[in-house]
């Protein structure tokens, strides 16, 4: 699914995602002659890109509580710790930027975005997990550019250390309605990959 979207001015339209993990970020921090292993490939299901949250009230603009929208994901990858079979593992290190809205119905300064990241190999989900993290609004801003904490996850290499037979699926964790409303209300996007 990676592709870029169209910037738009319309608040109930999502802006552009770019997805920027490197899969050459370097030389390997552990081995410094060597380059750094293949990263995972990334994925982004467009309606789980945008999340929108309503006081209960309906779905106007009046009763907007927050808007989160994913605009890009940034990290690398180096030689991790043995795993648990003494096998060489890849740490993927890994941070979403997001523009945070503060709607008319927002009630604190502060807005909780849980988040995931699914493994993926060979199509199937090998784990999940789920981060939530917190983010205080400067007074009188409504929109804010933010930075998730920098997550690591650790998969087993394969042979080749510049092939990663992984993929990471990431987006915001929505409840069902939420889901809902993205399916019916946002257009259908593919997100495009991009190494720096």
């Amino acid at each position: 699914m990676p592709a870029f979207r169209r910037l738009a001015t319309s608040l109930f339209v999502p802006a552009f995602a770019v997805v920027a993990l490197s899969t050459l970020a370097g030389c390997d921090e552990s081995n410094p002659g060597m380059f750094a292993p293949a990263c995972p490939a990334t994925d982004i299901p467009s309606a789980a890109s945008d999340r929108f949250v309503y006081d209960g009230r309906g779905l106007d603009v009046g009763s907007l509580v927050s808007h989160a929208q994913l605009t890009s994901i940034a990290g690398d990858c180096q030689r991790g710790p043995k795993g648990p079979k003494d096998e060489q593992m890849v740490r993927t290190r890994i941070s979403l930027a997001m523009n945070l809205t503060r709607g008319p119905a927002a009630e604190g300064s502060s807005i909780d975005v849980p988040y995931f990241i699914v493994i993926m190999r060979d199509g199937k989900i090998v784990d999940k997990k789920v981060f939530t993290d917190t983010f205080k609004l400067e007074p009188n801003v409504s929109t804010q550019a933010v930075r998730t904490e920098l997550r690591l996850i650790d998969l087993p290499a394969a042979k080749n250390l510049q092939d990663n037979p992984y993929t990471l699926e990431i987006g915001y964790q929505l409840t069902r309605e939420e889901l809902d409303y993205n399916r019916a209300h946002l257009p259908v996007v593919k997100f495009r990959g991009r190494t720096q």
